[in-house]
């Protein structure tokens, strides 16, 4: 198998990351989105009214990329963009009934996905995860 071949810790990461990824975009399928669609809609099920450049920061991609998802997802009636009462020069993006009607949807998905990922590691061993993980987010965050 060609996870065998991998030798470094770094390379086995990226490819859990990407496995889990792939598997994301399946469940999101259910729900005829794709996996950054369906985390934005989450973001925006906790955080409504939130600026285009706010969202992009949240999902960690371009202004231009977060356009596009945003686009998308006002094109399938998910959410809307309205201008901002006190500043005309900023959008705000809100969600519709449509949006706020998958989001259970998402949720479970996501939840299913981790107990899959997770599947037959203790309590203890996942506290030790995430804390591993914590700290690679930390030290690669640190890099200019």
């Amino acid at each position: 198998m060609f996870l065998d071949e991998c030798k470094t810790l770094g390379h086995l990461l990226m490819h859990v990351c990407r496995m889990r990824g792939k598997r994301a975009d399946q469940f999101m399928e259910q729900s005829n989105l794709f996996r950054g669609q369906g985390i934005l809609l989450l973001i925006l099920s906790r955080h409504d009214g939130l600026t285009h450049s706010e969202i992009a920061e949240m999902l960690d991609i371009s202004p231009a990329a977060a356009t596009k998802v945003i686009k998308r997802l006002e094109q399938a009636h998910y959410l809307q963009r309205m201008t901002d009462s006190g500043d005309e020069r900023v959008s705000r993006v809100y969600l519709m009934d449509e949006g706020r009607a998958v989001i259970n949807e998402i949720h479970k998905s996501f939840k299913r996905l981790d107990e899959i990922t997770f599947k037959n590691f203790s309590e203890e061993e996942l506290a030790k995860l995430r804390d591993y993980i914590n700290r690679m987010m930390h030290n690669l965050q640190k890099i200019k």
